[in-house]
């Protein structure tokens, strides 16, 4: 918060939402939820969204679209299922379902790592699902298909949100313009002064969010299991919150009049996102502060106006992506691809991430989105509120072990854990 001449309180940071992970017997808690989570408002907090999070796996096309209707009137944004074996038939024919029969209704795939390992089986059906999907609408319902390894504690952003225990719920923020606002006024120092004063506000918001989420709690008999702060965009026209602005503000301290200005992807890119993660992984550590999920930087291309840009005028690619989730990054997100010779690149991606999520034990994610007839360089055209459009790069080739007959019959690939 900060005060504007005349001694006015603003706020500007935000609530990008509130979930609640609950099971199909405990639908009847939703309107009390909602109700109680007016809280925020109350004291002057925005919430984007309300959303919940099913631990349901078996799903019917009546009841998702009952669901839907029904969550919709209740003043949920969406709601979301988890599923853990893409190799039973009747998961994906429930995911499909969900897919098919509603707009507001997000599917993830958390597979858990067997000891510490891959079931590489598990990579085929995933991408034969994806690119199911992206004969829909041009490839817009990839943005509600997610697969995450190492989600271990439950985050509120879909579509990773997994069901965790019953009669919780989790926030996820907004606070780009909270970093924004400290940089502005310390261009001039050091970044550990920048550090510190960024966490000392940080600080103060988590324990005005964990307040109102306690109130939550005895409104509701619902247990709070924290906030996920991880740095999430939000795309122009509605507004425009990019993490890149953070990264390249940073980048422009003490550069002189006539030097070029400094874009995310320039060398020095992976220090200041290391920066960031630092700052957000200290607040994490926190013993007064409840958090869960990610709590990472996340670089989703389709819903960061100035990151689609950077992209779109070939600053980074998707090995520089893949780089920054080796500190503090969140995975592939919202990746457009093009759709010749996508099944290969997807399945490798999706073997990239189990990687490091593997190797480092960190929760990371994949999400990408096939776009139908597409070549390199062309640009995508969704209209959507949450998204923004950029270049379809060529994602060159990948790896086909998984698809080898002895490796089907031997599917378990196991990596040692650092540390």
């Amino acid at each position: 918060m900060f005060n504007k001449p005349g001694g006015i309180k603003m706020i500007n940071y935000c609530v990008r939402t509130i979930t609640a992970f609950i099971d199909d017997n405990s639908v009847d808690t939703i309107p009390q939820f909602v109700e109680a989570s007016k809280a925020f408002e109350e004291r002057g907090i925005s919430v984007r969204t309300r959303r919940v999070s099913f631990k349901q796996k078996n799903w019917k096309e009546s009841s998702i679209e009952q669901t839907s209707a029904s969550l919709t009137s209740m003043g949920i944004w969406g709601f979301s299922a988890t599923f853990d074996d893409p190799k039973d038939p009747a998961q994906i024919t429930s995911a499909w379902s969900i897919i098919e029969n509603s707009d507001d209704g997000f599917v993830n795939f958390l597979l858990k790592n067997n000891g510490n390992g891959l079931d590489t089986n598990t990579i085929s059906p995933l991408v034969d699902f994806i690119m199911k999907v992206s004969k829909r609408k041009n490839g817009i319902d990839n943005f509600r298909v997610g697969v995450s390894f190492g989600v271990d504690r439950p985050t509120p952003f879909f579509p990773y949100s997994a069901f965790a225990e019953n009669n919780t719920f989790a926030v996820g923020l907004e606070y780009i313009n909270v970093i924004l606002q400290v940089i502005e006024e310390n261009n001039r120092s050091s970044l550990t002064t920048i550090k510190n004063k960024i966490i000392e506000k940080m600080e103060v918001i988590c324990k005005e969010i964990c307040a109102v989420c306690e109130d939550i709690e005895k409104q509701t008999s619902m247990k709070f299991i924290g906030i996920d702060l991880s740095l999430a965009p939000y795309p122009y026209p509605l507004e425009e919150q990019s993490v890149i602005e953070i990264i390249e503000e940073l980048g422009q301290i003490g550069r002189s009049r006539g030097e070029t200005g400094f874009k995310f992807g320039d060398n020095g890119s992976l220090f200041i996102h290391t920066f960031l993660t630092n700052i957000i992984k200290s607040l994490e550590i926190n013993p007064e502060l409840l958090t869960t999920g990610f709590n990472g930087v996340m670089y989703s291309v389709l819903e960061d106006t100035r990151l689609s840009q950077r992209y779109a005028s070939g600053n980074f690619n998707i090995s520089d992506l893949l780089l920054t989730a080796t500190t503090c990054g969140c995975g592939i997100d919202m990746l457009p691809l093009v759709s010749r010779g996508a099944k290969k690149a997807i399945g490798s991606m999706i073997m990239d991430i189990f990687a490091l999520s593997s190797t480092l034990d960190k929760p990371l994610g994949c999400r990408v989105l096939p776009i139908q007839n597409s070549r390199p360089g062309d640009w995508t055209n969704f209209k959507h509120l949450f998204f923004t459009n950029t270049i379809v790069q060529d994602h060159g080739i990948g790896i086909s072990i998984h698809q080898l007959p002895a490796q089907k019959d031997d599917p378990d690939v196991y990596f040692e854990r650092r540390g």
